[in-house]
């Protein structure tokens, strides 16, 4: 399982805050979930922090079965549909955004 997640690095002013939080849950987490081959989308939110540990504001995962098909959700013209309703929201935010790609073992 490959996970790419979208790390939302920074803060969202205490007055946009629950209309950009809405935005992204609802609004994006839908078009993201139209990626084609995609397994699942999570929104995670940090509740605490370690002392010096970056100000994340949200991640978003992004479950494929491998870097295949993760490429070509990418690739696809869902993606940009997808940067368009994710832009819709940004200028609430400030900060960077910055990707990991992860493959997640199965375990035991």
């Amino acid at each position: 399982m490959i996970i790419r997640s979208a790390v939302l690095e920074g803060s969202v002013g205490e007055a946009d805050r629950a209309r950009f939080d809405a935005h992204m849950a609802g609004t994006v987490v839908q078009a993201i979930g139209r990626y084609p081959g995609i397994r699942a989308v999570r929104l995670r939110r940090p509740v605490e922090a370690e002392a010096g540990a970056p100000p994340v504001y949200m991640v978003f995962d992004l479950y494929f079965d491998d870097l295949a098909a993760m490429h070509a959700a990418l690739a696809s013209p869902v993606r940009q549909e997808v940067r368009g309703v994710i832009a819709q929201g940004m200028s609430m935010f400030s900060g960077k955004v910055y990707h990991l790609i992860m493959e997640e073992d199965s375990g035991r």
